[in-house]
């Protein structure tokens, strides 16, 4: 059965009471439209669900109405959610997406920023690593990397300093004092963000220990070697996907959590409410985040010469069953 085609911009342009060019003049931010004009245009738009043909637009206008999106990391949950977010924003706004993962290799990420150029108007980069060989000369936009290396382009990220500070002070006030840090990876400016954060509302107090690990499930030997710490009484994790890593390992302990140990996380990842316990963890807000990394692409592409803003996004904390005893409800605290 043949697909039934769209509503057409003559459809928009008759549903609004103008001309087809008036309908283009407005989709295009072309020329100058009247307010009320300009209204009823975008009812007609919303009310039929016309969709604008980004080829058509391309060949119009000289520009892709595409941005290319840069991950390090397809595997953390947390990193397909901020994905969709984007996607989202971007749609909303008449741009098409282009996504690749690079790892963390600088060189490969190099070589996707080259690539992305060719086809996109502006790019929202998730830095693998801040030592980037070339970058090209494209509006960028850094999304959750806060990071003085990168301080030339805009930035959006949470607070992730006020994550680290929420789940210290959290702790203290649940009495717990032998806390040992999964940090994440050296090289990821945001764990770096988040353990200073902690430390800074930990003092004079120092954690048990310190251990660096990737964002993953399976941590390093060091790692599980230091949860095996009978003295630990708390476990603060740079990821959720650590955290999930760590209550595994302190299950196979015979740890108890929260009783023994308790466990904070950080992004709050689907999988934390679906684990036993379920995990405390600092919540991200994603949804935001892309909203706003989309937008800043967008000034950033309107106004190529303008300074450059930076944008810190409130994080919330969300107490589960991982440091609630028995009795206590689950709550968000927002920061």
């Amino acid at each position: 059965m043949a697909r039934r085609p769209g509503p057409s911009l003559h459809d928009v342009a008759r549903r609004a009471g103008v001309s087809t060019a008036t309908v283009s003049f407005v989709l295009n931010d072309s020329k100058p439209v009247a307010a009320e004009t300009r209204q009823r245009v975008e009812e007609a738009i919303s009310a039929l669900n016309y969709r604008r043909s980004l080829s058509a637009r391309a060949l119009r206008t000289g520009r892709h109405h595409a941005v290319g999106l840069l991950l390090p990391d397809l595997i953390n949950p947390f990193f397909p959610a901020l994905a969709q977010a984007v996607t989202q924003a971007a749609w909303q706004r008449g741009h098409a997406l282009i996504l690749a993962s690079a790892g963390i290799d600088h060189e490969a990420e190099s070589e996707a920023l080259a690539a992305m150029a060719e086809r996109a108007d502006g790019i929202i980069w998730i830095p693998g690593s801040t030592r980037i060989a070339t970058r090209p000369n494209l509006p960028m936009v850094v999304l959750d990397r806060p990071d003085a290396s990168l301080a030339a382009y805009d930035s959006i990220s949470a607070d992730h300093r006020a994550g680290g500070a929420a789940a210290a002070a959290l702790l203290r006030r649940l009495g717990r004092r032998r806390v040992g840090l999964l940090a994440g990876p050296a090289q990821s400016p945001s764990a770096t963000s988040r353990q200073e954060g902690f430390l800074e509302s930990w003092a004079p107090q120092t954690p048990l220990w310190i251990r660096e690990a990737p964002f993953t499930l399976d941590l390093p030997r060091q790692a599980v070697k230091a949860l095996a710490d009978p003295a630990l009484d708390a476990v603060f994790a740079a990821s959720d996907v650590m955290a999930i890593g760590a209550l595994r390992t302190l299950h196979e302990l015979g740890r108890r959590i929260p009783e023994d140990v308790m466990l904070i996380g950080y992004d709050d990842i689907p999988w934390a409410a679906l684990v036993e316990p379920q995990l405390t963890t600092i919540r991200q807000p994603v949804a935001a985040l892309g909203e706003c990394a989309v937008a800043t692409l967008e000034a950033r592409i309107a106004a190529p010469d303008s300074p450059a803003v930076h944008h810190i996004l409130p994080i919330s904390l969300i107490e589960r069953a991982s440091t609630i005893m028995s009795g206590g409800t689950a709550r968000a605290r927002h920061r």
